[in-house]
């Protein structure tokens, strides 16, 4: 069974967290404590799987005792809860690879889907096969009572192998991820007198670990594997193998060619900050790259450019002041950033089709500029 620990400050928080956690009957070991300092204690006192922790916290706050964490256990999974929308908090959460960064109050929904997902990477790291393993001998065993599977024709080799595989796509590592599998089905193109059952759960696992790299909205794993019970021969198995390795390479290439993670806490910076001055070295400096490449990287990624993509954010805010505030119109610009009201109103022009008085009025609104 697995250990969480949940540490807030605020025991009404603790209470609310534990209820939850008792109410989606998920198979936890729950542990708790009030402060950095306590949780600190007891993680060092026993192993946890799960740490679920408030950022804001007196003696030692959440960021530091999830990085006392990740030094004491370095595959444990962390989830971070604040009652701030908080950019810098963002920003070291992902940097110590949390889970996720939950809102309070806590969304039940959130909360159950994210531990869903970490309970599933903890069995996965415990047991790559066991995802799998029951649909293969659901598959396979009843329609073919007669072949049972004799996994002790697994040797070192494979096993060797299969870690290699399961690494590289950990280290997103496309030139050993692609050696290992081709290594493994070279090794079996041929082979005569090793079990197909064998083989077949070999390159089941091989798909496993390529269909973990991808979205679960692309690949199905389960329907992969009802795919591979239909083929005939090894080479129809090889195919389907390497034409998904070839989807695995594609997608880590372009992972490693984007910055998305980058670029989502820049645009989080921008809808949190839209009233202040934005220059492009002020929002390269949050995310410690050079003006130049942020701009490029913006531009690729998200198909617009900084400047427009502030606009269009500073002009979205103005049209909401416009709706419902009585505010002048000389004021709602320097809320939004724009000291020039002039300027503002003629972006607003272009960006709207009528001046900021008119777009307020043609809504019933009341103050002119």
């Amino acid at each position: 069974m697995y250990h969480i620990l949940i540490v807030d400050d605020e025991k009404d928080e603790r209470k609310v967290i534990l209820f939850l956690l008792k109410k989606f009957n998920i198979d936890l070991t729950m542990l708790s404590a009030s402060d950095g300092m306590e949780a600190y204690s007891i993680l060092k006192s026993q192993p946890i799987d799960i740490l679920f922790t408030d950022i804001q916290m007196p003696l030692l706050n959440g960021l530091e005792l999830a990085s006392k964490a990740r030094e004491l256990y370095p595959d444990i999974e962390i989830i971070f809860f604040s009652g701030h929308d908080d950019f810098n908090y963002a920003k070291k959460a992902l940097f110590l690879h949390a889970e996720n960064y939950i809102l309070k109050p806590v969304n039940p929904l959130e909360l159950k889907e994210t531990l869903e997902k970490v309970m599933g990477k903890l069995e996965h790291r415990e047991n790559p096969y066991a995802s799998y393993e029951n649909s293969i001998k659901e598959k396979f065993y009843i329609q073919n009572p007669p072949e049972a599977p004799d996994f002790s024709e697994s040797d070192v080799e494979d096993s060797k192998l299969l870690s290699d595989i399961e690494q590289a796509i950990s280290l997103k590592n496309p030139g050993n991820l692609e050696g290992s599998i081709t290594h493994l089905l070279e090794k079996y193109q041929n082979a005569t007198s090793i079990s197909h059952i064998y083989i077949r759960y070999l390159c089941t696992s091989i798909l496993q670990y390529l269909t973990s790299y991808l979205s679960s909205n692309e690949l199905d794993f389960h329907e992969i594997t009802e795919k591979i019970y239909t083929f005939r021969n090894f080479g129809e198995i090889r195919n389907c193998i390497e034409e998904y390795l070839r989807i695995v390479l594609v997608q880590m290439q372009q992972d490693s060619q984007n910055a998305n993670q980058p670029v989502q806490l820049v645009k989080h910076y921008i809808r949190t900050h839209y009233m202040e001055d934005l220059s492009l070295s002020c929002l390269a400096d949050k995310v410690y790259l050079s003006p130049q490449y942020l701009s490029t990287m913006f531009s690729q990624t998200t198909g617009t450019s900084l400047n427009h993509y502030i606009r269009n954010i500073r002009i979205e805010k103005a049209r909401e002041l416009l709706l419902t505030t009585n505010m002048k119109i000389s004021d709602i610009g320097k809320a939004i950033g724009y000291s020039n009201i002039p300027y503002f109103c003629r972006i607003f022009q272009e960006e709207r089709g009528q001046s900021p008085e008119k777009y307020r009025l043609n809504r019933g609104g009341m103050e002119p500029c």
